[in-house]
């Protein structure tokens, strides 16, 4: 192989290494216990993503990575968004209770 060629790297291959920088950035923004991305980190994702897009045909999979990437994260924000939205429905729900409650409690006691 001279300098200029470079092994191709399967959709497969290339998508679950992606994916596992998803889940540390997912982690991090969550605050879990996560280790902050090295510039390591950072080149090979890069490098991952730049030489699976740059691949000649029918290897070129910038298309079907920009789906899947954008479908991943689209999971990720209506999952963030539904359960926060619910948090916020249950608390307010536990509210209503303890006021209905307490207005209840008020009645008996007259």
């Amino acid at each position: 192989m001279t300098t200029h060629e470079r092994k191709t790297v399967d959709l497969e291959e290339g998508w679950a290494f992606m994916q596992k920088g998803i889940t540390k950035l997912k982690n991090i923004l969550e605050g879990k216990p996560e280790p902050q991305f090295s510039s390591e980190d950072y080149m090979m994702l890069y490098t991952t993503i730049y030489n699976m897009c740059t691949q000649k045909p029918p290897h070129d999979y910038s298309q079907q990575l920009y789906d899947k990437y954008r479908e991943s994260f689209e999971e990720y924000i209506s999952s963030m968004v539904s359960s926060r939205v619910f948090r916020v429905l249950i608390v307010g729900l536990v509210r209503v209770m303890m006021i209905l409650f307490t207005s209840v409690r008020h009645i008996e006691t007259e």
